[in-house]
């Protein structure tokens, strides 16, 4: 199992990297079990704030609040699912729905449904964490996103939407990689 099973083509992606001082098992704990209220950056948390305002000012009340988001946190509320996990190496969740509008709307799909789901105007969403040995002591983390979408005007809108908001998602993704690494050194 690995990521190229459930997003070997893919629209458009991001990948990330970073040697951490540390064994891969270390690594990999902290980035499997991460709490991503946790991630310290401002560019993160000023993409997450934009991304959610128009959900905010639709419901006209203040979003609740979570005290912690892990990834099985967001499998949990329906959001997500994980698709595979090599223990230790490398997990894959995926998420499905229309996600490039103002207010996000994700599909709740089983990992056995996720492969096969495509409806025009939706997308599929891959995330992955893994963990190699990198030298004697240290690892090398990868944070890999792919997006797949299901028709070519949606493909479009997503490839322009992209364009604004993969400099945020890159950020996002480098500071998730290093508050892992911090949760991973002795």
């Amino acid at each position: 199992m690995n990521v190229d099973d459930f997003a070997a083509r893919y629209d458009v992606g991001a990948v990330e990297h970073l040697v951490v001082d540390a064994p891969p098992e270390a690594v990999y704990r902290a980035l499997r079990h991460l709490d991503l209220l946790t991630i310290g950056s401002r560019a993160a948390d000023l993409a997450m704030w934009v991304r959610g305002l128009p959900e905010r000012l639709e419901r006209r009340v203040p979003p609740r609040v979570p005290t912690r988001l892990t990834y099985d946190d967001l499998c949990a509320s329906g959001d997500w699912v994980l698709l595979g996990e090599r223990p230790g190496q490398e997990v894959v969740f995926g998420a499905m729905g229309r996600f490039c509008t103002p207010i996000v709307r994700m599909e709740e799909v089983t990992a056995e449904e996720f492969a096969k789901y495509g409806k025009p105007g939706q997308g599929k969403i891959v995330a992955s964490f893994s963990v190699r040995p990198y030298g004697r002591r240290s690892s090398l983390a990868t944070y890999d996103i792919r997006v797949t979408l299901d028709d070519p005007i949606t493909r479009r809108i997503f490839t322009l939407y992209w364009r604004t908001v993969s400099r945020f998602v890159k950020s996002i993704m480098r500071a998730t990689l290093r508050t892992a690494a911090e949760h991973a050194r002795p």
